[in-house]
C-alpha cells in the first residue's frame, strides 16, 4: 500500500500538470494569438514538460483580429514540430478520432488511451475550452485545447514498483484496458474484462465493474495468470482525477506462510503470559492489599490534586503510581502546547492584519489629492478581496508641469502578488525620471524581468499629463481600456494597446500614444475586477454598464462620481462575495 501510494502521487502529479496546463494554454492563447507569439508560447510548455507529447489548439473564425486559428505542436523525436494555420490540422487516425470525440463531447475531460502512431507511444489527451467574454458581457466557448500526456513514464514508475518477492503492479483506464503492464502485449490491446474466468472465484464482470466504479482503495482475492492461478492479495487505487485505476498485487503465500510458527510461538507465550498474570494478581490479592490502598490515593491524589500523602513502600505497585504522576505531567504539557499553538494562530492572524495595514498605508487616500492646485482633482478606490491586494495605482508630480497617474493589475491574489505590487509600485516610480510613458514602461519592465522569480507579470496604464497644455501621453502594457469623458456625457475609450504585461520579457519594447484633454474632461482608470464582478446570478457588471454608469455622472466632481460607483458596485453584487481586487481612479482636468 505504501509503495502504491508513491506511483500514485506521480501518477497523480503528471495527470494534474497537464491538465492545468491546457487550462492555462485555454486562458491565454487568444491573447499571445494577438500579439503573433501563440507559437512561442505553446513551444515552451512542450520543451518544458516532458511528459507532454503535444498540444493542439482549435479556435473558431468567429474569433477576428487573429492570424491564425489553429495550431498543432508536438514531439519528434528530439525535435519539436509547430504547424499554424487557418484550417484544422488532420493527424494519425487513432489521435484525431479521440481528438474529434473530445470536441464533440463539449466539455472538460480525458480521452480513452490509445497509441500515437507518429511516435508509437501510449498516450492519453485531455481537452480544455477556450472561454471569451462576448460584447454583452456573457462567456461562450470559441474552440478547445486538447494536450496529449505521455504514458511512457507512467509505464516505467509502475513496472519498476516491487510489491514483495514476486508480486506485480499495473494501470488500467475506467474500462478496464491495459495502459501499463509487466506483459507489455497487453497495454492497449486486452481488458482486465478478458481476463480468465479462473482469475477470481466470483463473477469477474460485476467484480471489475465494482472495483472500476469504487471512489475509494480497496482489497479483494484473486487467482492471476502471472502467478499460475495462485492465491494472491489484490489492492487497487483509484485516480479521481480521470478514473483510473492502479492494481497490486501479492501471493497470498509469501503474504501468511512466514508468520505460521511466530503465530504459535506467540499463541503459546500469550497463555503462558496470561497463567503467570493469574497467579501473579491472585498472589497480589492475597498478600499486597495494603500497597493498593496506596494505588487508591494516588488515583484520588491525581483527581483532585490534594494534600501530601505518607511514603510508599519499595514495591512493584509504586511503579503505577509514577506512572500516575507521569501521566499527570504528560497532560499539562499537552494543555500548555495546545495554549502555544493558540498563540502561534492568533500571532499569525494578527501578522496578516499588519500586512494589510502596511499595504493600505502605501495607497494615497489624502482627499483632496492637490489641496493646492485647482487646475486638477483626482479620487480612487480600493477594496482588496482578500486582506491584501494585487492591484497599484500611483500618481506624483516629475517637475511643476508633468504629473504621472498608473493603474495595473498583478497576476495572482493574496500576499505574494501583494508584495509584488509593492516592488512594482516601488520600481515605477524609481525610473520615472522623464516625462515620456513609453520610456518610464520599458525601464520599468526591464528591472521587473531580472527581479521576478516567480513568474509574475503586471498588466498597466502609465500616462504622463501635461498640466498646463492637456496633453497626455500614454502607455497601455495590455491592461483594460481607460475612458474620457467630457462634460456633455461623450465617452471616449483608449483601447489601443502598446505591448505585452510587464514581468514577461525584459528586452520588449512598447509604443505609446497621445491625446488632447480639454477643459472639463475627466479620465477613468480601472481594473478588471470592476468590469468582471459577479452579482448573484453570475452574471458580469461588463464595460458596457460602467460605461452608461459614467455617462449619467457626467459633470460631477471625481469624489462623487467615485462614491456613486462604489454604491452600484454594492448593489449589482448583493449578497455576492467579492471575487477580484476593486480599484478605481478618476482624474478631472479643469485648467
Amino acid at each position: 500500500m505504501s509503495q502504491s501510494t508513491e506511483v500514485l502521487a506521480s501518477v497523480k502529479r503528471y495527470v494534474v500538470t497537464t491538465s492545468e496546463v491546457a487550462g492555462n494554454v485555454a486562458d491565454q492563447v487568444i491573447f499571445y494569438g494577438r500579439q503573433d507569439h501563440a507559437d512561442l508560447f505553446i513551444q515552451s510548455l512542450i520543451d518544458k514538460y516532458s511528459f507532454i507529447n503535444a498540444i493542439f489548439v482549435n479556435i473558431d473564425s468567429t474569433v477576428t483580429d487573429l492570424s491564425y486559428w489553429n495550431y498543432f505542436t508536438y514531439k519528434d523525436g528530439d525535435s519539436t514540430i509547430i504547424r499554424r494555420g487557418k484550417n484544422t490540422f488532420s493527424s494519425c487516425a487513432n489521435e484525431q478520432e479521440q481528438f474529434e470525440k473530445l470536441i464533440a463531447r463539449q466539455a472538460i475531460g480525458w480521452s480513452d488511451p490509445y497509441r500515437c502512431n507518429r511516435n508509437n507511444i501510449v498516450v492519453a489527451a485531455y481537452c480544455a475550452p477556450i472561454m471569451i467574454k462576448t460584447a454583452s458581457g456573457q462567456v461562450e466557448r470559441v474552440g478547445e485545447i486538447i494536450c496529449e500526456l505521455s504514458l511512457n513514464e507512467l509505464n516505467r514508475q509502475v513496472n519498476s514498483l516491487k510489491i514483495g518477492n514476486g508480486g506485480f503492479a499495473f494501470l488500467m483506464s475506467n474500462d478496464g484496458v491495459y495502459i501499463t503492464h509487466p506483459v507489455s502485449e497487453w497495454i492497449l490491446n486486452k481488458r482486465i474484462y478478458d481476463s480468465n474466468k479462473k482469475v477470481l472465484k466470483e463473477d469477474l464482470t460485476a467484480t471489475t465493474d465494482r472495483v472500476l466504479s469504487d471512489l475509494k482503495p480497496g482489497t479483494l482475492i484473486a487467482y492471476p495468470e502471472l502467478f499460475n492461478f495462485e492465491k494472491a492479495l489484490v489492492y487497487y487505487v483509484p485516480i479521481e482525477q480521470n478514473g483510473w485505476v492502479l492494481v497490486s498485487a501479492l501471493p497470498y503465500k509469501e503474504l501468511f506462510e512466514p508468520l505460521y510458527l511466530p503465530v504459535l510461538q506467540m499463541l503459546f507465550f500469550s497463555v503462558l503470559g496470561i497463567l503467570v498474570i493469574y497467579l501473579t494478581v491472585t498472589y497480589i490479592i492475597n498478600r499486597q492489599i495494603k500497597p493498593l490502598s496506596l494505588v487508591t490515593k494516588q488515583l484520588k491524589r491525581f483527581s483532585n490534586l490534594t494534600g501530601p500523602y505518607k511514603d510508599i513502600p519499595e514495591n512493584e505497585v509504586i511503579q503505577v503510581a509514577e506512572s500516575l504522576n507521569y501521566m499527570k505531567s504528560w497532560y499539562e504539557q499537552y494543555l500548555q502546547t495546545q495554549s502555544d499553538e493558540q498563540k502561534k494562530k492568533l500571532q499569525r492572524q494578527e501578522d496578516m492584519i499588519q500586512a494589510s495595514e502596511i499595504q493600505q498605508s502605501f495607497i494615497k487616500t489624502v482627499d483632496p489629492a492637490f489641496p493646492e492646485r485647482t487646475d486638477i482633482d483626482l479620487y480612487a478606490t480600493y477594496q482588496p478581496a482578500r486582506g491584501v491586494s494585487g492591484d497599484l495605482f500611483d500618481y506624483f508630480f516629475l517637475d511643476e508641469e508633468h504629473l504621472v497617474l498608473t493603474m495595473g493589475d498583478v497576476s495572482g491574489k493574496g500576499v505574494p502578488a501583494a508584495f509584488f505590487m509593492s516592488v512594482a509600485q516601488t520600481i515605477i516610480k524609481t525610473n520615472a525620471l522623464e516625462p515620456k510613458a513609453d520610456l518610464i514602461v520599458k525601464r520599468a519592465n526591464k528591472e521587473l524581468c531580472t527581479t521576478n522569480q516567480h513568474q509574475f507579470f503586471l498588466t498597466l496604464f502609465l500616462g504622463v499629463l501635461n498640466v498646463k497644455t492637456g496633453i497626455l501621453q500614454y502607455c497601455n502594457a495590455a491592461h483594460t481600456p481607460a475612458y474620457i469623458l467630457s462634460n456633455s456625457g461623450k465617452i471616449k475609450e483608449l483601447a489601443q494597446s502598446h505591448g505585452l504585461p510587464l514581468g514577461l520579457y525584459p528586452d520588449k519594447s512598447y509604443n505609446s500614444a497621445k491625446i488632447q484633454l480639454e477643459k472639463g474632461d475627466t479620465l477613468v482608470l480601472y481594473t478588471d475586477g470592476v468590469t468582471e464582478m459577479l452579482n448573484e446570478n453570475n452574471f458580469q457588471y461588463s464595460n458596457k454598464q460602467l460605461i452608461e454608469n459614467l455617462k449619467s455622472l457626467a459633470g460631477q466632481s471625481p469624489k462623487e462620481m467615485v462614491e456613486r460607483l462604489d454604491k452600484s458596485f454594492k448593489m449589482y453584487m448583493g449578497h455576492a462575495q467579492q471575487s477580484d481586487d476593486i480599484t478605481l481612479l478618476i482624474f478631472q482636468y479643469k485648467a
